[in-house]
């Protein structure tokens, strides 16, 4: 599977341990957002493309990560999008992966973080948004549109969470410590604590957007 990995703005104390300790053999290409791509610069690793307003850099920073990516892609800080948007987008367009790892999204502003929770929403990543991965220390998200699903039980990740993020129909989850059986709602709800009992965890819904959250607590 073609994997393309983004980089985005959050703080390094959110990042896991396979981006702290060898950024380097992580597979598949990288976009940076912003500050990022001075992060995978100064770790051994050349992003393909570079985006962003860069207003969280100075002109030398920025100097340096032009002169080294030769897709570089600078918007006016008064933009509609974030720099997470417009990274993702890029990612999708250039190269239209099987799957996209994204760090930094989680760590950081609060306002940012809502923002790339509610990309599923945004309809010019309705096509992919099943794609993507928030990766953390301490998290990731995945985002199912309605089917069948079995999840497989992430290494050092102890909580699992379902949370629809609107209105939802039939949700069921089957064989988790704390089960769910033909829940429907108007309204978001984060199913919060939940517990792997075996290695995988199946559920289904007939309707809205779930994101499911593997979590530990922060050491």
């Amino acid at each position: 599977m073609k994997r393309v990995n983004v980089l985005l703005g959050g703080p390094t104390s959110e990042y896991p341990n396979e981006l702290l300790n060898n950024a380097s053999i992580i597979p598949g290409k990288w976009v940076g957002a912003d500050r990022g791509n001075l992060y995978l610069i100064s770790h051994g690793v050349m992003p393909a493309i570079a985006v962003g307003d860069f207003d969280s850099i100075n002109k030398k920073e920025q100097k340096l990560v032009k002169d080294n990516i030769a897709d570089f892609e600078k918007y006016p800080p008064e933009k509609d999008d974030t720099d997470s948007q417009l990274a993702i987008l890029a990612a999708h367009d250039k190269f239209d992966p099987d799957e996209y790892y994204v760090y930094g999204a989680t760590g950081g502003r609060v306002d940012h973080f809502l923002a790339n929770l509610y990309l599923p929403f945004d309809p010019r990543f309705a096509d992919f948004y099943d794609k993507l991965y928030f990766k953390s220390a301490t998290n990731t998200i995945r985002f199912f549109r309605p089917g069948s699903y079995t999840i497989y039980h992430e290494n050092g990740m102890k909580y699992v969470a379902f949370a629809h993020l609107g209105p939802v129909s039939n949700l069921n989850i089957v064989d988790a410590k704390y089960t769910l059986k033909n829940f429907s709602a108007d309204h978001a709800i984060s199913w919060a604590s939940n517990e792997f009992v075996k290695d995988t965890i199946d559920f289904n819904f007939d309707s809205g957007v779930i994101a499911v959250i593997q979590s530990c607590d922060k050491k």
